[in-house]
């Protein structure tokens, strides 16, 4: 499988950067850089997490930090591609 982040999840974890380095601009970078290397696992267990809201997708805890990972899996590409990165407590409900 490769991996993929489509726009709108690299906006995500921009805003994630932008939001933490207000205060700590290294402890940013390590946030943002775990949450990449955490989504390599996805390479090796596509199937990782459980059904998300949207249909076709799934949803995982990043171990060890408070945010979510949206992907989907397009097996006919060979393709995992990571669609949303969301704040465990941020409103579901946004508009696309």
């Amino acid at each position: 499988m490769r991996l993929v982040f489509d726009d709108q999840a690299l906006d995500d974890i921009d805003n994630i950067f932008e939001w933490i380095a207000r205060d700590s601009p290294a402890t940013a970078r390590s946030i943002v850089d775990r949450l990449f290397s955490s989504t390599e696992l996805l390479i090796s267990f596509p199937l990782m997490g459980h059904a998300g809201q949207d249909p076709g997708t799934l949803e995982w805890v990043v171990p060890r930090l408070p945010y979510v990972v949206v992907d989907e899996v397009d097996r006919s590409l060979d393709l995992v591609i990571v669609t949303a990165v969301l704040h465990g407590a941020q409103d579901r409900g946004r508009e696309e």
